[in-house]
C-alpha cells in the first residue's frame, strides 16, 4: 500500500468513527421523543416538562459549542471527542437510575455537554484529513448522523420500551456511547508525519480566538443554518401528529413509522449529495443551499396541508432530497467560510451556535400556530424563513486554503496569494 493510499484509508476510517460518535451523542438527544408517553407516566410530568428533557439539549449545544472549538486548539480534536462520548455515556448511565424528574434532567445536561462537544469535532476532524474540494462526501456521511439516529431510535424505541421500560433506551444509547469512545480512543487522530493536516495554518502560537469571529461569511452561513433548523425541527416535531391525526385515525405508531422511513431515506441522500459537492467548484457550492431552500420552500407550504392519502408516499420520497441539501451544502462549506485554515473549529463553533438557536425557536414557534391557528398556517412562518435561507445563501463566500488545484474563484486565488505571501515573509525573517 502506498503513502497516499495508507492515508486515505486511514482518513475514511477516521469519518466512519466521527460518524459513529455523532450518531451516538444524537441518539442521546432523540432519545425521549419515541418514549415519551413512558416517561410522562413515570414520573408524573406533563407535556411542558417533559419537552424541557429534550430542550435542555439545545441549551447546553450553544453554551458548550464555542469553548469547544477553543479546546480544539488546546487539546486536540481525539482528547475532545473522548470528552464528549464520555459525558453522554455517564450522563446516560446515571439518567437510568433515576427515580425523580430534576435528577433525569440534570443527567440530560450532562449528556448535552457532549454532543455539543462532538458536533464541532465531527467536522473539524475531516477538516483536517481532506482538502476542501474533497470534503463533500465525508461530510455528506457526517451530516447523517442526526437522521440516522432519528430512523434507529423510531424503528427500535417503541420495542425497548416495552420490554425493559424507558431505562432500555438509555442502556441502548449507553452502549452506543461506550462503543464509539473505545474506537475513538483505539484509532482516531490528527494528521502527523508526512500526512498534510488540511486544517492546519501558522504556528499554533499565532492563534488567536477571537480572529475567528472576524469573517463575515461565517456569520452569514450561521444564519442560514439557524433557519434550517428553525424549519426542520419545527417540521419534524409536528409531522407525525398530523399524519397520525390526518391519515390514521390516531396511530401514532404507524405514524412515527412513516417518519422513520423517511429519514432512512434520507440516509443515502445526503452522502449522495456530498458525493455531488465534491464535484462542484468551491465558490460554487452555496448554490447547491440557495437551489435546497427555494424547493425546500414548497413542500414546507405543503407540509400541513395534505389531506389526500395518496400524496404522503410522495412526500416520503421527496422530502428527504429537500431537506437533506441543505446541512450537505453548509456541513461542507463552514470550514472554509474561516478565514484562516486554523479558524475553521471556530466557524463551526459559531456554526453550532445558530443550529441550536434555531432548533430552540423552531417547535414552540411552529406550535403557537398550530394551537392558535391551526395546522395550514403553521406552514406560513416556515416558508418565509426558507426563503430567507434562499437569499441569504447566495452570500456566503469561502477563502482557499491552499489544496486545490484549479477550483479557485479569482477572491480565492487573492487569498491564496495573500497567505503565500505572509508566509514567504516570515520565511525570510
Amino acid at each position: 500500500m502506498t503513502r497516499k493510499q495508507k492515508a486515505t484509508t486511514t482518513a475514511w476510517l477516521i469519518v466512519i468513527i466521527a460518524f459513529l460518535g455523532g450518531l451516538a451523542l444524537a441518539s442521546a438527544q432523540n432519545k425521549v421523543p419515541p418514549v415519551i408517553d413512558v416517561v410522562m407516566a413515570d414520573f408524573g410530568i406533563g407535556e411542558t416538562d417533559a419537552g424541557w428533557l429534550t430542550s435542555v439539549f439545545t441549551i447546553m449545544g450553544m453554551i458548550t459549542a464555542l469553548p469547544a472549538s477553543w479546546l480544539l486548539q488546546r487539546l486536540g480534536a481525539k482528547k475532545i471527542g473522548v470528552i464528549s462520548l464520555a459525558c453522554c455515556a455517564i450522563g446516560c448511565a446515571l439518567g437510568a437510575f433515576c427515580t425523580e424528574f430534576w435528577m433525569l434532567l440534570a443527567t440530560r445536561v450532562i449528556e448535552g455537554v457532549g454532543v455539543g462537544m462532538i458536533a464541532v469535532v465531527g467536522p473539524a476532524i475531516i477538516s483536517m484529513w481532506f482538502p476542501a474540494e474533497k470534503r463533500g462526501l465525508p461530510m455528506g456521511v457526517w451530516g447523517s448522523w442526526m437522521m440516522a439516529s432519528q430512523t434507529i431510535l423510531f424503528f427500535f424505541g417503541g420495542g425497548l420500551a416495552a420490554n425493559w421500560g424507558w431505562q432500555g433506551v438509555w442502556w441502548f444509547v449507553f452502549i452506543l456511547c461506550v462503543i464509539a469512545l473505545v474506537l475513538y480512543q483505539w484509532k482516531v487522530k490528527e494528521p502527523d508525519g508526512d500526512m498534510p493536516n488540511y486544517a492546519e495554518g501558522e504556528d499554533p502560537e499565532e492563534f488567536h480566538f477571537g480572529e475567528g469571529f472576524k469573517s463575515g461569511s461565517t456569520w452569514v452561513l450561521t444564519a442560514c443554518g439557524l433557519i434550517f433548523t428553525f424549519c426542520c425541527f419545527g417540521f419534524a416535531t409536528y409531522i407525525s401528529l398530523y399524519w397520525a391525526q390526518e391519515f390514521f385515525a390516531g396511530d401514532m405508531n404507524q405514524s412515527n413509522w412513516w417518519v422513520s422511513v423517511m429519514y432512512a431515506i434520507e440516509v443515502p441522500v445526503v452522502i449522495l449529495l456530498g458525493w455531488v459537492m465534491n464535484h462542484i467548484k468551491l465558490g460554487n457550492r452555496r448554490f447547491m443551499g440557495v437551489i435546497g431552500f427555494a424547493l425546500y420552500t414548497f413542500i414546507l407550504f405543503f407540509c400541513f396541508r395534505m389531506e389526500d392519502p395518496a400524496l404522503l408516499l410522495p412526500f416520503i420520497i421527496i422530502y428527504p432530497f429537500l431537506e437533506g441539501a441543505i446541512p450537505t451544502a453548509y456541513w461542507t462549506m463552514i470550514p472554509s467560510t474561516a478565514k484562516k485554515p486554523e479558524y475553521a473549529g471556530t466557524s463551526i463553533g459559531i456554526l453550532n451556535v445558530g443550529l441550536n438557536i434555531g432548533t430552540l425557536l423552531g417547535p414552540p414557534i411552529t406550535g403557537f400556530f398550530i394551537e392558535n391557528y391551526g395546522w395550514a398556517a403553521a406552514t406560513v412562518p416556515l416558508a418565509i424563513a426558507s426563503v430567507v435561507g434562499a437569499v441569504l445563501f447566495v452570500f456566503v463566500k469561502t477563502y482557499y486554503h491552499g489544496h486545490s488545484e484549479g477550483s479557485m474563484t479569482p477572491e480565492e486565488q487573492a487569498i491564496m496569494d495573500e497567505q503565500q505571501a505572509k508566509l514567504a515573509a516570515k520565511a525570510a525573517k
